[in-house]
């Protein structure tokens, strides 16, 4: 049997979400593997694409080789993403997926990550690294169950407690867990976790800067498509879901601050679209100052991005220090300001002050909003210093982008940061891969690549 030609210290990551998902989990941990794939041997345990891209074609179960990634891809429940009970019902039948397939496979590892998608994941992570001799890491998009006890989604007396202890155990048992932002490391620290410090890396996240280019509104395909014209464009970009409070904006439009000609563009899809629709058509049947598109694909975001003048990132009050929205970084790569509604201890409202981004306003006030869209309209079409002061500004939001927000200049910290945990590992400790083994015959999984393992590859239902 065909041998690996050099030993590559393997990661392997658990998540629900990659390619060709178009969540932004998924995308995101799609980049971050591909490009550590030029230092490790990476393999990826996912599961079913909740929205697949459009005419993509990929394997739905069994194992296969994309961009230097080994997929692992495995079946289970998909989720109503409108029912709340399908969407436990996925998690579970993901996260059971999972377990009983590191167990069956004890795919080899040097370090495993666990992700939270779904957010049990960690405990099956840490099983598997204690089961293989392996180090543990966990990888928080956010934290839970403390999001979905803000958003009002966990009320069952002491059920978030349940959930915290068990997930805390994981988590300081873990070589490293890697958080986004400081306020999510607080919130981590701080006597609801009890984590400690030591334990806790901030790496956020990132965009891509060489496609994230700015497109002047006059060259800009999607400004044409939605016949924008000369309007103010204030754009919210991404997911609609419940973490936004994105009714505050529907809202806002209604203020008399609100500028004239500024029209508020809804641009993506996600739980609470359709009623956001609703309430739009109630307050502005027309359609004068509000609009919504869809979903736009990754090749064209660089358009969309540009075509906004102003971006609003919105997040819950109560979400504080359970996430760090990623979108930020791509707006700050198309070089274009920010109005940030979430709470000043957020990362997202300290970030945007500190480099002079935007502007920050405290959520669940559509006046305040409405005043800051004001202000940014001024700044944009006022006077030749204030349009001055707005293109410096629009300059220096991409330069950071690119210097400290660029997808490669994370993704080598993340490198950097997994190399100094495996320095720790003694040597008899290190489970490298030895043999390479197909899927026994008959199996229902499939391989389009020999792929190293301990083991055969497990039938999964």
């Amino acid at each position: 049997m065909e041998k690996p030609t050099q030993h590559r210290r393997r990661i392997v990551f658990l998540n629900r979400s990659y390619w060709p998902d178009i969540e932004a989990t998924g995308q995101l941990l799609t980049d971050l593997c591909k490009g550590l794939a030029s230092q490790y041997d990476v393999h990826v345990v996912c599961g079913q694409p909740n929205f697949p891209e459009p005419n993509s074609r990929f394997m739905r179960s069994g194992v296969e080789v994309r961009s230097g990634v080994t997929l692992h891809r495995l079946n289970h429940r998909q989720a109503n993403k409108k029912n709340p009970f399908s969407r436990i019902a996925s998690m579970i039948s993901f996260y059971r997926a999972v377990d009983r397939y590191l167990k069956q496979s004890r795919l080899a590892a040097d370090i495993v990550i666990s992700e939270t998608d779904p957010f049990m994941l960690p405990l099956a992570g840490a099983r598997h690294a204690q089961r293989i001799g392996a180090q543990h890491c966990v990888y928080l998009q956010d934290i839970y169950p403390d999001v979905a006890v803000a958003i009002g989604k966990l009320r069952l007396p002491y059920s978030a407690e349940l959930i915290r202890n068990r997930l805390r155990q994981s988590y300081v048992q873990a070589s490293k867990i890697i958080v986004l932002g400081r306020c999510m490391r607080r919130r981590l620290i701080g006597p609801t976790w009890n984590v400690p410090t030591e334990k806790i890396e901030l790496l956020s996240n990132w965009a891509d800067c060489t496609s994230l280019q700015p497109v002047e509104h006059i060259n800009n395909p999607f400004r044409r498509r939605h016949n924008l014209a000369d309007d103010f464009i204030v754009m919210h970009s991404g997911n609609m879901g419940l973490t936004q409070r994105l009714d505050v904006l529907i809202e806002a439009t209604q203020d008399p601050s609100w500028p004239s000609h500024a029209k508020l563009l809804l641009v993506g899809n996600g739980a609470s679209r359709d009623r956001l629709l609703e309430r739009a058509k109630q307050v502005d049947p027309g359609g004068y100052r509000i609009r919504f598109a869809a979903y736009q694909p990754r090749e064209k975001l660089r358009e969309s991005l540009s075509a906004a003048d102003v971006h609003i990132v919105s997040m819950h009050e109560k979400v504080a220090g359970c996430l760090c929205p990623s979108k930020l970084y791509g707006i700050m790569s198309v070089g274009r300001p920010i109005i940030a509604v979430a709470d000043s201890e957020t990362d997202l409202c300290q970030t945007v002050i500190e480099r002079d981004l935007g502007w920050c306003v405290q959520p669940g006030s559509p006046k305040l909003l409405a005043q800051a869209v004001a202000m940014a309209e001024a700044q944009a079409n006022g006077s030749v210093e204030q349009i001055s002061i707005s293109l410096e500004q629009q300059s220096r939001l991409r330069k950071i982008a690119r210097t400290e927000f660029d997808r490669p200049v994370i993704i080598e910290r993340f490198a950097q940061l997994l190399g100094n945990i495996l320095i720790d590992k003694t040597s008899d400790e290190v489970h490298s891969p030895s043999t390479t083994v197909p899927a026994p015959l008959g199996s229902k999984f499939k391989t389009t690549a020999a792929i190293p393992t301990t083991n055969t590859l497990p039938t999964t239902k």
